[in-house]
C-alpha cells in the first residue's frame, strides 16, 4: 500500500525545512528485491533527507536464517540505487530475537515503548521510539516520540548526501 498523500507530504516537509524520510513495511515472505523496487518506484530521496527506514516487525512463518537473507536483498538493493545504506526499523524483543549480531552495520531504530531506558547498550542503536502518545502543535491526533542518539553533526551525518536519480 501507498499513502495516498504521500507525494503532496514528501514534497510540502522539504519545503518546510523538516528532515524527511520514508519507510516501507518489510513482508518476509514476499521478494525483498521485489519489496525494493516497489519502495523505490513511490520515494526519490535527495541530499539531506533520511535513509530509506524499511519496518520490519514481523516472521511471516519462516525461520530467522531465511528471513535474514530475505531482508539483505532488500537492504542491498535500495543501497545500491540511494547510495546510503538503509535504516533498519524494529521492535525491541523482534530486533533480539531476530536480527542482533546480524545487521550491526546498519542504522537501528529500535521502538520500545514506556520504557525509562532502553535496554540495549548504546552503541547498539541510533534511535529510540519510546513513545506513541505524544501531542504536537498543528497535528491532530496522537504521534509517536524518537530521540536521536547522537548530535546534530551525528545526525547530518547520517542524512542521504546526493540525489537518487532512477
Amino acid at each position: 500500500l501507498v499513502d495516498p498523500y504521500f507525494q503532496r507530504k514528501w514534497r510540502e516537509s522539504k519545503k518546510a525545512g523538516i528532515i524527511r524520510g520514508a519507510y516501507h513495511y518489510f513482508k518476509p515472505r514476499k521478494s525483498g528485491i521485489w519489496q525494493a523496487r516497489f519502495f523505490l518506484q513511490t520515494v526519490q530521496t535527495e541530499s539531506g533527507d533520511l535513509p530509506p527506514v524499511v519496518d520490519i516487525e514481523e516472521t511471516g512463518g519462516i525461520d530467522a536464517p531465511e528471513l535474514r537473507l530475505n531482508l539483505q536483498d532488500y537492504l542491498t538493493e535500495v543501497e545500491k540505487k540511494v547510495k546510503a545504506k538503509p535504516i533498519i526499523y524494529t521492535g525491541y524483543k523482534f530486533y533480539v530475537d531476530n536480527l542482533k549480531g546480524h545487521f550491526d552495520d546498519y542504522t537501528i531504530w529500535i521502538a520500545h515503548y514506556y520504557q525509562p531506558k532502553l535496554k540495549l547498550d548504546k552503541s547498539e542503536w541510533s534511535f529510540w521510539q519510546h513513545a506513541d502518545n505524544a501531542r504536537i502543535d498543528g497535528i491532530r491526533g496522537k504521534v509517536d516520540m524518537n530521540v536521536f542518539n547522537g548530535d546534530e553533526e551525528e545526525l547530518s551525518a547520517l542524512l542521504v548526501q546526493e540525489q537518487y536519480n532512477d
